[in-house]
């Protein structure tokens, strides 16, 4: 799929990452890594600039090829940065994949994470055509399971080891979506 691709909603541009993005993208990771760490092993206080740019050149190759949909999120008016969210571990056999999402903590509880994630869910279901999404989220990560319901995606159960963190498997929350749970 095409690089120059963007979704719009009421507050928010929606658009795989740029080479551009790299301060902007690195700087939220930092400042959000206090917030982030517990779900997302890779945002530490570690990460730097080389990773961001690898983060970067990685997201823009998957979408290119199609093995994941990485976007970038925009605040429409002020342009800032505020998080990601993305479609992965694309499966055609299930014809699914994973929605994850990530917002700086300067954007929390603003409804941004789901906004952002009701435009990829969209794209997921009316561009790529897939029917089912799955949100994993740590057990004690409520902001990603309000996210997930607000979503309208329906809770399944607790999947053992569903979740690999810090080199040992982990118990996750499972939700789903399919096309009939949006329209």
């Amino acid at each position: 799929m095409k690089l120059d691709y963007q979704l719009t909603t009421p507050r928010l541009i929606l658009r795989p990452f740029k080479t551009v993005d790299l301060h902007v993208f690195f700087e939220a990771v930092s400042q959000s890594a206090p917030y982030l760490e517990p779900w997302l092993e890779w945002c530490d206080s570690d990460f730097d600039q080389q990773q961001a740019h690898g983060w970067i050149a990685a997201s823009r190759l998957s979408w290119q090829h199609d093995y994941s949909y990485e976007l970038a999120i925009f605040d429409r008016f002020s342009d800032d940065f505020i998080g990601t969210v993305s479609l992965s571990a694309i499966t055609p056999l299930f014809n699914s994949a994973n929605l994850g999402y990530w917002i700086s903590h300067n954007y929390h509880r603003q409804g941004m994470a789901t906004e952002a994630s009701l435009a990829i869910i969209q794209f997921g279901f009316q561009i790529l055509g897939l029917t089912r999404l799955e949100i994993i989220t740590h057990i004690d990560n409520y902001a990603s399971q309000k996210t997930a319901l607000a979503c309208n995606a329906i809770f399944e159960c607790e999947a053992r080891n569903r979740i690999f963190y810090r080199n040992k498997p982990i118990n996750g929350y499972v939700y789903s979506l399919t096309p009939q749970d949006l329209y």
